[in-house]
């Protein structure tokens, strides 16, 4: 059996068995890429607008006891906020209850006025998430999705392997679609020459899955990306120092402190994009600050300082520059997902590759259906000649 027939037999079954999840992956994915831009363009959820004020922006003593109020009988285990620097849009509140669910508070930036919550786990958006990373069905949905990406990587190799010609004079044909051709003709065009454009930026897509899938996926990207060395990501586990805590029950972090450490970050909003500020939740913990600096525009580029909760003394930061390469990598790997490293020029790839490929399951199965019936057909004219004889 050639080689060509064997790669066809290979695309034609993994085809059909992966068929239904690349369709659903392809469609939530064209979805997932512009959630921001779709949000904002509606005013929902945490890209709810604000009117911009010249004004301070509130302290976390402020937002931290008004969203506290807020959640008041909910088991907080964590908890931050988001503050969007240069960008009229509320603050966003995150809470980590004891179940495991998330709670939104969107507040103004300026006053720490709740302006309402968000109920991310029935959000469209959060439902959307959810099939495209488990199906909708938890634990055994996240399984058959990371095969099925390494099944789909597998078709696009096998598909560019059939997609070449046997001659020269076939490529206009490989690199062109008939539209004025016989509906299985043009659904075949679809199929072939719109699955060869979308496969060179799919694959990109598909890698950066297999990353969250699988280890040795992960191992290896950072192996590359560091020059073929593995370098461990180390993070000391700093805690805040007790010995200078008075009183014997920690009631809640000291608001001075935390207010004052945001102040400073807060001065120099002209090559930031954002401020993630982290609420310590015992006497241990740490006070955390993540800056989204400008010079990560297309994606999120962040320097983590950490401080003790009740001098505001440093005790270590972790700047994204300082990371491995792998690492760095690694922290890049949703933005290289959804296209949003290339701006909005790489979204729209990615877009267009992600409905290319939830149509190339359909548009395949079109092909294979078409072929079965033309089989069946030869075999009936096959019979009737012989009962003619």
């Amino acid at each position: 059996m050639k080689l060509k027939k064997i790669t066809g037999k290979i695309h034609l079954w993994l085809g059909l068995v992966s068929g239904l999840v690349v369709l659903v992956l392809g469609i939530t994915g064209c979805l997932l890429v512009f959630e921001e831009e779709i949000c904002t363009l509606l005013d929902y959820g945490v890209f709810k607008q604000v009117k911009k004020e010249e004004a301070p922006y509130a302290p976390p003593s402020t937002v931290f006891s008004t969203a506290d109020k807020a959640l008041a009988g909910k088991k907080v285990a964590r908890a931050y906020y988001i503050v969007s620097v240069n960008k009229p849009r509320v603050n966003a509140f995150w809470a980590l209850d004891s179940s495991r669910q998330y709670h939104a508070v969107l507040q103004n930036p300026y006053s720490g006025q709740v302006i309402g919550n968000y109920a991310y786990k029935s959000s469209f958006f959060a439902v959307v998430t959810y099939l495209h990373t488990s199906l909708g069905i938890g634990e055994p949905g996240t399984i058959v999705i990371k095969y099925a990406t390494l099944i789909f990587i597998i078709l696009m190799i096998t598909g560019i392997i059939l997609w070449k010609p046997a001659s020269k004079k076939g490529y206009k044909q490989r690199f062109t679609i008939k539209w004025n051709a016989s509906g299985k003709r043009l659904n075949y065009d679809l199929h072939n020459v719109l699955g060869f454009y979308m496969s060179w930026v799919a694959i990109f897509i598909a890698l950066t899955g297999l990353v969250w899938s699988f280890e040795w996926m992960n191992n290896s990207v950072q192996w590359v990306a560091n020059g073929g060395k593995t370098i461990p990501y180390k993070k000391e586990k700093l805690q805040s120092d007790t010995t200078g805590f008075s009183g014997n029950v920690w009631v809640g972090p000291d608001y001075k402190v935390i207010d004052s450490v945001f102040a400073l970050h807060v001065t120099n909003t002209g090559s930031i994009n954002g401020i993630r500020v982290y609420k310590p939740f015992s006497a241990k913990d740490v006070l955390r600050f993540e800056i989204e600096t400008k010079k990560g525009s297309n994606y999120l580029r962040t320097d983590e300082y950490v401080y003790d909760q009740f001098t505001g003394k440093l005790l270590g930061e972790h700047k994204f520059a300082d990371h491995s390469n792998g690492e760095q990598i690694r922290r890049m790997n949703y933005y290289i997902h959804v296209g949003s490293i290339g701006g909005i020029t790489g979204k729209i790839l990615a877009f267009f590759a992600s409905l290319i490929a939830a149509s190339l399951p359909v548009t395949g199965f079109l092909i294979w259906k078409g072929r079965r019936k033309k089989g069946k057909g030869n075999k009936k004219t096959v019979l009737s000649k012989k009962q003619d004889i």
